[in-house]
């Protein structure tokens, strides 16, 4: 037990310094596992086969003999270009395109299922639910709608699962979730003081504990079928920290102090199913449904007047269909497809994230070393079905003087790689 909990320590610390730029639409991260990479998220909530179903669908880990120690990280790889320019009063802002902007990351993850009687189960997940990561350069023609965004987070969920009946179980946990935020942006101050005046930077970095639940059902029928059902609620953040300017004109009046945010994170619910067609083939899908409505603006008080960033979030929708093949007793195959819908509106995309819909397809490959060691490896693939665009945007003006205007298109390509490792005891 203590060299677990020493394990969660490390993942967690591991987790906060390297979480980067989601891929789940949105600024979700739903890469928990080589497995839900390689299917594509297809079969998460009623798989159920290795300890990760803790963090997925806990009422799954019912299922699961003996104790087991799951371990792994995903690698993400954006790549995001910007192609426009932006003007103040028609005349164009000198600058470059931002660079690239979209940062790789390493994402771990840690899981622990363990026996309590034959009925009830325990597990714990250490994951990073959400992040972003996007750095521009910091003379881009559009540093004045922001330069840098980092959000991340670590969320340690302890689940228990009880066993009603031979087909159905229910299961469920609370959350500690960790959220740090640091942002900054330019300041047009040439608008302001007239030609010559530096740019001055703002940078407001936070962080804060929040606390929420999960459950979940799963039901077998007859050995072949299995259904699940789960829910994660939405978390409240109230982010704690520094507003800080850079290079600001004294006659600006702004102050440097301390400054909160209120972040709204959504739920979700899902609905997931597992067909065994043979000992050799299991196919799934899965609908979840995330309540990004709940996310409408990032509202930073300080001793300044309020600094707002409208979002306007929609609810979106993933769906997802994939399946596992077992060519003999140490190999297994697995591969899936999925539509992930953007909560972004068009009429509100930010710089920050500027997110479209897009398709997933995911291949990877299991191989059992031993009967008690399990490696995992696989790929995924994100095609984005648009390039989104800022014309129309309500956020393509500057927060401050509303006077740079910035117009252009991005190009939006990102690659995902994930290993997990599991151990049976």
């Amino acid at each position: 037990m203590a060299s677990f909990m020493r394990c969660v320590a490390l993942t967690t610390l591991a987790t906060l310094a390297g979480m980067g730029h989601a891929i789940a639409a949105g600024f979700m991260v739903r890469e928990n596992s080589a497995t839900t990479v390689g299917t594509a998220y297809a079969g998460a909530g009623s798989r159920a086969e290795a300890a990760e179903t803790a963090f997925a669908n806990p009422a799954g880990l019912t299922r699961l003999s003996g104790a087991e120690v799951e371990s792994g990280a995903t690698v993400i790889l954006p790549s995001m270009e910007f192609r426009g320019g932006a003007n103040v009063f028609g005349a164009p802002i000198p600058g470059g395109n931002g660079g690239s902007f979209a940062r790789s990351a390493v994402v771990p993850n840690l899981y622990w299922a363990f026996g309590i009687t034959n009925r009830l189960k325990g597990g714990i997940a250490v994951t990073a639910p959400f992040g972003n990561g996007t750095e521009y350069d910091s003379t881009w023609t559009g540093r004045y709608l922001g330069i840098k965004t980092s959000a991340f987070s670590a969320d340690i969920n302890p689940n228990f699962a009880f066993r009603l009946n031979d087909a159905l179980s229910v299961g469920g946990g609370v959350s500690a979730q960790y959220l740090k935020v640091d942002v900054s942006s330019a300041i047009a101050q040439f608008i302001i003081f007239g030609p010559g005046a530096p740019d001055a930077y703002y940078r407001f970095n936070a962080d804060d504990w929040a606390f929420g639940f999960n459950v979940g059902v799963l039901w077998e029928i007859e050995g072949a079928t299995r259904i699940g059902i789960t829910y994660r609620s939405g978390i409240d953040h109230h982010s704690k920290g520094t507003l800080d300017f850079t290079d600001a004109n004294p006659l600006l009046g702004v102050v440097n102090g301390p400054a909160s945010a209120k972040v709204r994170l959504p739920g979700t619910t899902g609905v997931s199913i597992t067909r065994e067609l043979s000992p050799n083939l299991s196919l799934s899908a899965d609908v979840q449904f995330t309540q990004w409505g709940v996310f409408r603006d990032v509202i930073i008080e300080s001793q300044n007047p309020p600094f707002v960033h409208e979002e306007n979030y929609r609810d979106s929708w993933l769906i997802a269909f994939g399946g596992v093949y077992r060519l003999d007793q140490s190999w297994s195959l697995m591969a899936g497809i999925a539509w992930d819908q953007t909560p972004v509106a068009e009429r509100f995309r930010a710089v920050t994230l500027p997110d479209t819909d897009r398709y997933l397809a995911g291949v990877g490959a299991g191989y059992r070393l031993t009967d008690a060691i399990t490696l995992e490896a696989a790929y995924q693939h994100s095609f984005a079905l648009t390039h989104p665009s800022m014309n129309s945007s309500a956020n393509n003006t500057d927060p401050f003087s509303h006077a740079v205007v910035l117009h252009g298109t991005y190009r939006v390509d990102v690659n995902i790689v994930a290993f997990s490792a599991r151990y049976r005891y």
